[in-house]
């Protein structure tokens, strides 16, 4: 992901829950990396589990990169994040959101 000034970053961090198996979460952090060819505001994404460091809340985290916040707004309004997002929602036990400009 090439970082621009002026960029907006989203930024995820959650837990599974503890029903959902292996499987499925490889299928949703898939499908979640594949969102950047589908949706043309999403400039770059960064995902994988929570390794060492200060905070061990959370088990995975993902970062995405957008031009601003048009692009955030027209990503989160487009039927392939909508699809990914229902899925997603349902599999995890706690999500944290954040967004900040770089």
């Amino acid at each position: 992901m090439s970082e621009q000034k002026g960029s907006l970053f989203h930024i995820i961090m959650w837990n599974y829950r503890d029903d959902v198996p292996e499987d499925e979460r490889d299928r949703l952090e898939a499908d979640l990396l594949e969102l950047q060819q589908k949706i043309p505001t999403l400039k770059g994404v960064h995902a994988g589990p929570v390794t060492g460091g200060r905070n061990q809340s959370y088990s995975h985290c993902f970062v995405m990169l957008f031009d601003d916040q048009a692009g955030l707004d027209a990503y989160t309004r487009h039927p392939e994040h909508e699809r990914f997002a229902s899925s997603f929602r349902a599999a995890c036990v706690v999500q944290v959101v954040v967004d900040f400009s770089g």
